[in-house]
């Protein structure tokens, strides 16, 4: 069994947690002794929520929903690479930033992230001139 120290995703803390890999699974956390942000210490979630990464329902590709080749409402979910999918995204919101301001764009971010994770993504809308930016803490 190998075991990874990395950073728990669960809130913007940065406590630190060790991952016990078997067979390519996850197989245990336990938090990281003697870590300057949580000394040994793992919420509940950060012990026992890291079993979602192996669940057959999480989504590891990209999807665009397409109809004929091209996107449309009506259409159905396709594979795509993760460059269409990014060129996708930049394109829909560059045309409504062109089309009617920046005040018609937003983004909602995660308290999983890291705070550098989140200042990157407040920026993305930042200069963009959008100051409509929030994310699930406060939920």
């Amino acid at each position: 069994m190998e075991k990874f120290q990395t950073v728990c995703p669960y809130c913007g803390t940065g406590c630190n947690i060790d991952l016990f890999v078997e067979n390519n699974k996850i197989v245990k956390a336990e938090p990281t002794e003697k870590h300057p942000i949580n000394d040994g210490e793992l919420c509940l979630k950060g012990m026992y929520g890291w079993e979602y990464v192996h669940s057959p329902r999480r989504l590891t590709k990209p999807l665009i929903r397409k109809k004929e080749g091209v996107f449309s409402k009506d259409g159905k979910l396709e594979e795509v690479s993760w460059d269409e999918a990014l060129d996708f995204a930049a394109s829909r919101m560059k045309r409504v930033v062109a089309e009617h301001s920046p005040n018609h764009i937003m983004g909602f971010s995660s308290a999983r992230c890291l705070n550098e994770d989140n200042y990157i993504f407040q920026k993305l809308f930042r200069v963009q001139g959008s100051n409509n930016v929030d994310h699930c803490a406060r939920l």
